[in-house]
């Protein structure tokens, strides 16, 4: 990723989170939902508009500022909230609490393919124009990127996926929140091999007018999930990120995945305490 993309993605906006959990929590998940509404007031104003995630970039050396190997770039060395931040993603998810939460409303549409090699993040990403594909409740959210880790970051009782894909959306005030389906091995799947067959080269990105997708199609149908208040889990791990863990996974040909660890086959920050925090669970 350009340096300019970095400086954009590190400054966006650590803004409150707003779970609609309306049945009786406990005092402790109430201090920790308080502490949650509160906003940094060097990080709550953003003047950047919705755009601010769809600027053209240009080629990217490659030139990571970190390392997901141990070492003095390594995720113990990351600098910033993650060094000290107490509500960092991913985690291990091994309880859960069945709390009504505010339903997800997928509305995703077909879009010509833009797809970008990122090196300096260690992914392969596809971008997306202006819109407001997701509804959280009655509150939307712009579809901004999707992306691909390996393995998949968050856990379930101790057990990642192979991969994961993660959908990366924001409010209008600059909130995160990021869906995250695990990947296993099965049929082949047809977008996949559409993305897989335009990957640019590192730090390139390639817009394909004329070849379209549908993020939809990376969705399992039953869209039932985990909750939990965290954050961006790349340096500086802004905190302030809505996660919705998917249950259930979808599948990709052992080929498809073997194709995408051949160009990051190490990409998902190791786990992180849960320091107390509430994990929902959709009824």
């Amino acid at each position: 990723m350009s340096d300019r993309r970095l400086r954009l993605m590190t400054v966006l906006p650590c803004v409150a989170l707003s779970l609609v959990w309306v049945s009786a929590i406990s005092p402790a998940t109430a201090q920790v939902l308080e502490t949650m509404e509160k906003i940094d007031p060097e990080m709550g104003n953003n003047n950047m508009g919705n755009h601010h995630l769809h600027l053209p970039l240009g080629p990217a050396r490659c030139s990571p500022k970190y390392t997901y190997e141990e070492g003095d770039l390594g995720p113990g060395h990351w600098p910033g909230v993650c060094k000290v931040g107490n509500m960092q993603s991913p985690i291990d998810i091994t309880t859960s609490q069945k709390l009504p939460v505010a339903v997800l409303k997928f509305a995703y549409k077909p879009v010509d393919l833009d797809l970008i090699n990122d090196c300096n993040q260690y992914r392969i990403l596809v971008k997306f124009p202006d819109n407001y594909w997701l509804m959280v409740g009655k509150k939307p959210y712009n579809l901004a990127e999707v992306h691909f880790r390996s393995p998949g970051e968050n856990a379930v009782n101790g057990k990642r996926p192979p991969m994961s894909v993660q959908f990366v959306h924001f409010s209008p005030e600059g909130t995160f929140l990021i869906v995250e389906v695990p990947i296993v091995a099965g049929k082949e799947n047809p977008l996949i091999r559409t993305l897989w067959r335009f990957i640019p080269n590192p730090g390139a990105e390639s817009n394909l007018e004329g070849i379209t997708i549908n993020p939809a199609d990376l969705l399992p149908a039953d869209h039932s999930f985990y909750s939990y208040p965290g954050s961006l889990t790349t340096p500086i791990c802004n905190e302030g990120v809505h996660w919705y863990v998917m249950k259930n996974p979808i599948e990709l040909s052992q080929a498809q995945i073997d194709e995408y660890t051949k160009h990051y086959p190490n990409s998902a920050r190791p786990l992180q305490p849960l320091n107390g925090r509430p994990v929902a669970e959709s009824r």
